[in-house]
C-alpha cells in the first residue's frame, strides 16, 4: 500500500496544492517553512517515497519528448458550450496532427474552481493549457506558481499581460466591416444597437464601426446599449421607430439583439430588408435560422480561434517564443435580414417539396 502513495495524496493531506506539494519536497520554489514543514510531514506519516512514485520534478511539465504524456489541458468558462465546443473541436484538429489530445474541463469563471482544475491537470501530467473565455473580456494572468511552469495561451478572452500568448476574434474589425457593409448596400441611416457595454465585446464592435462611420463622413442616427436579450433588441427597436423615421438599417451587436429587433420593426408594419436591414453578431445558428427573416451575420470563427491557440501552445512546448495577442478575423454570413433576394430554410424545419403521401 505504501508503494500506492502519490504526489496527489501528500498535497491532500497537506492542504496545499499539487505544485506546492512539489516545491516543499524538492525545497524549491516560494514557500514559507511552516508549509514545507506540513507537507514534509505529511509525506512521513504517509510513507511517500519519491523513487516508486512520478517524483516532485517530474510533475512540473517536462520538456523531454520522451517523458511527454500527449496530453493539453483546456479549461473554459462557457457553460453552454457555444464557444467551448467549437474551440476544443479546432484545438483537436491540431493537436491529432501532433499526435495530441485534450482535456476539457468547466470552471464557471470562478478562479477557485480554475485553480483546482489546473491542479488536476497537472496530476495528469499535461504539457500545457489552455484557458478558453466566453465573453471576449480581457483577464487578469495566471501566476507561475498556480501553473507550475506550464506553457499557457489565453484564447477568446486575452491576458492583460501583453507578454503572454492570446488569441481573440477581431471585434474592431467586424464592426468596421458591418458598417461598410450596410453603406455598400445603399444604407446611410443607420443605428447600432449593443448589450452591456461593460463588455470588450460592445466596446470593440462600436468602434470599429465609428472608424467605418467616420471613414465615409456619417454619422451613426444613435448607438444604444443595455442586454443581451431579444426583448432589449424589440424595446431598442421601437424606441429608433419613435425617433428616426429616415432609418434604414441597424447593426445590432448581437443575434437575440438583432431577431429581436426585427421581430418588433415586422410587428410595426416595416419589411426586413426591403425597409429596414437587420445586422447581427456571433452566427449562433439556433438564433439566426430558426425565424424569418434568417440574419445576416458575423461568425466568430471560434474553431479558428482554437486551432490557433493549440498551434501557438504546440509551438511554445517546441521552444518557440510566442508572445502577444493574435486577432482572427470574423467572416460576414449573408442572410435574408440584409439581402431581398436571398431564401433561407428554416433551421431543422424538415419540409420537403414534391414528396408523393
Amino acid at each position: 500500500m505504501r508503494n500506492k502513495i502519490t504526489l496527489s495524496d501528500v498535497a491532500r493531506v497537506a492542504h496545499v496544492s499539487l505544485s506546492s506539494a512539489s516545491k516543499a519536497l524538492n525545497d524549491s520554489g516560494r514557500l514559507s517553512q511552516t508549509t514545507r514543514n506540513r507537507v514534509q510531514q505529511a509525506a512521513r506519516e504517509l510513507g511517500y517515497r519519491k523513487s516508486n512514485n512520478v517524483s516532485a520534478n517530474q510533475s512540473a511539465p517536462s520538456r523531454n519528448a520522451s517523458q511527454r504524456s500527449g496530453l493539453i489541458g483546456i479549461i473554459t468558462s462557457d457553460h453552454n458550450g457555444r464557444f467551448a465546443l467549437p474551440m476544443l473541436s479546432g484545438a483537436e484538429r491540431t493537436l491529432r496532427a501532433s499526435h495530441r489530445a485534450a482535456l476539457l474541463m468547466l470552471s464557471q469563471g470562478v478562479p477557485a474552481i480554475e485553480r483546482s482544475h489546473i491542479d488536476r491537470l497537472i496530476a495528469q501530467g499535461v504539457e500545457g493549457l489552455i484557458l478558453a473565455g466566453d465573453t471576449g473580456n480581457i483577464r487578469a494572468p495566471l501566476a507561475n506558481e498556480i501553473t507550475n511552469q506550464l506553457h499557457v495561451v489565453y484564447a477568446y478572452e486575452a491576458s492583460v499581460n501583453p507578454e503572454d500568448c492570446s488569441v481573440v476574434c477581431d471585434n474592431v474589425g467586424a464592426g468596421r466591416q458591418a458598417i461598410e457593409y450596410l453603406i455598400g448596400m445603399g444604407r446611410s441611416n443607420i443605428a447600432v444597437i449593443g448589450g452591456n457595454d461593460s463588455f470588450r465585446a460592445v466596446q470593440d464592435r462600436s468602434r470599429g464601426a465609428l472608424d467605418a462611420f467616420r471613414l465615409a463622413g456619417l454619422q451613426p442616427l444613435c448607438m444604444l446599449s443595455d442586454y443581451w436579450s431579444e426583448e432589449w433588441g424589440e424595446r431598442a427597436a421601437r424606441l429608433l421607430i419613435e425617433r428616426y423615421e429616415e432609418l434604414d438599417a441597424v447593426y445590432c451587436l448581437s443575434d437575440e439583439i438583432a431577431r429581436g429587433c426585427a421581430r418588433a420593426l415586422a410587428a410595426f408594419g416595416f419589411s426586413v430588408p426591403q425597409d429596414i436591414a437587420v445586422l447581427g453578431h456571433d452566427n449562433w445558428e439556433y438564433v439566426c435560422l430558426n425565424a424569418h427573416p434568417t440574419l445576416t451575420t458575423f461568425d466568430n470563427n471560434i474553431e479558428l480561434v482554437g486551432r490557433k491557440s493549440a498551434q501557438l501552445l504546440l509551438d511554445k512546448i517546441h521552444g518557440k517564443t510566442r508572445q502577444g495577442t493574435t486577432t482572427v478575423e470574423c467572416t460576414l454570413v449573408r442572410r435574408e435580414s440584409t439581402d431581398a433576394h436571398i431564401h433561407n430554410a428554416l433551421h431543422g424545419s424538415g419540409w420537403r417539396i414534391g414528396l408523393e403521401n
